[in-house]
């Protein structure tokens, strides 16, 4: 069977990339090794935060391209996917506070709207944070929260509507450069495309392995943690009155407002555990749980501290700088590859996905993705 673009791999940004090939006409086919929207990997979940705001103006940039993008995907699929919340961004130690400013410096540069809020002013408006003195802060109207595991269903469900053949429990066993384009070995038959897009996640080198060709990424296990409110106080923590937040630390932290269960979700940004996907036992660590616990309870007092629940990894890949890498593999220039998660990717999948399917058809694109372009 040929196709024009085959995909392998349908987390966010291969489901993606599949969703927009087919909008626009092409004949692709979608290939996951296990079921769509699966927990093994790194798109999964309630939640994941949207946001401008970033120290780096080039994300911050490429976030304001993908936002109509989610608007439209949302449009096609009749169904609300990114849920407004503004966010919060703030430190008060010394670790944190270039970085809080870097995210006020690069908003005001890439146009986006803003304030700058000191201790009293986050106190004023967040009075569940209890946050040292010098605390300063950064909100951002424009953030909020992607509900993760959604995103992916409807990608891969609108992608088939539009003419995309989906296949889950196919793995890929061989990619192979030929002439005038690849061909695709799987667990179930032969295929062959002008172009294949990767978006293996942390199983991309395998996949590519065959082309001689390896990212230089490491996966790593994460995790996050959900706390309940207090008696009377969940109100408090759901929106309007609470934010998606990251505070800058020297281990950076990040949550939700309590959304559609129980308890607010938090994690820490970068555990720094290495795991090899092959042995990858998705087995919660205490330690992170524990280390999460003494943290709600010296900042977030109306959350109970000694509740935690539904402790529940997932992978980060990431680089050695966290950015992404894209583009086509200087040694096979028909294999697009795209590995750009370290654990902040998800918000950028609908335009990573909008990269991935304009350089497979025309080369090149109009998003914001110049800087992570592999070399």
């Amino acid at each position: 069977m040929e196709y024009d673009v085959i995909v392998v791999g349908a987390g966010a940004m291969g489901s993606a990339a599949a969703y927009h090939l087919a909008r626009d006409g092409r004949k692709v086919l979608l290939l996951e090794q296990f079921e769509f929207a699966h927990t093994r990997g790194s798109s999964h979940g309630e939640s994941r935060i949207f946001r401008f705001a970033y120290p780096e103006i080039e994300y911050a940039r490429f976030a304001m391209q993908c936002r109509p993008l989610w608007r439209a995907l949302e449009a096609d699929a009749g169904e609300q996917l990114l849920v407004p919340t503004g966010g919060l961004d703030f430190a008060d130690e010394a670790d944190g506070y270039a970085e809080v400013r870097e995210v006020a410096a690069s908003l005001a540069a890439a146009g986006g709207a803003y304030e700058e809020l000191d201790r009293a002013a986050i106190a004023r408006r967040y009075p569940q944070w209890r946050l040292a003195e010098g605390a300063i802060g950064v909100y951002s109207p424009d953030a909020g929260v992607l509900r993760a595991t959604r995103c992916v269903e409807r990608m891969v469900e609108r992608a088939a509507a539009h003419g995309a053949e989906a296949r889950a429990g196919e793995a890929v066993t061989a990619l192979l450069p030929i002439d005038g384009g690849v061909e695709v070995v799987t667990t179930r038959g032969r295929y062959r495309a002008r172009k294949a897009i990767v978006t293996a996640g942390p199983w991309v080198n395998q996949v590519l392995s065959g082309v001689g060709a390896a990212l230089p990424v490491q996966a790593t296990q994460e995790q996050v943690v959900y706390y309940p409110a207090r008696p009377g106080r969940e109100d408090d923590f759901r929106p309007p009155r609470f934010t998606v937040w990251i505070h800058y630390r020297k281990e950076h932290t990040y949550g939700f407002p309590i959304l559609g269960t129980l308890g607010m979700k938090i994690g820490l940004h970068h555990s720094h555990v290495n795991v090899e996907i092959g042995a990858y036992a998705r087995a919660p660590q205490q330690w992170i749980t524990d280390l999460l616990s003494d943290y709600i309870g010296r900042y977030l007092p109306g959350l109970d501290a000694k509740a935690p629940f539904e402790p529940t990894p997932c992978i980060y890949t990431s680089t050695a700088d966290h950015n992404f890498l894209i583009g086509p593999l200087p040694s096979a220039p028909d294999i697009i590859v795209a590995s750009p998660c370290s654990g902040h990717g998800f918000k950028f999948a609908i335009g990573v996905g909008r990269a991935l399917a304009d350089l497979a058809t025309h080369g090149k694109t109009e998003m914001r993705v110049e800087t992570f372009l592999i070399r």
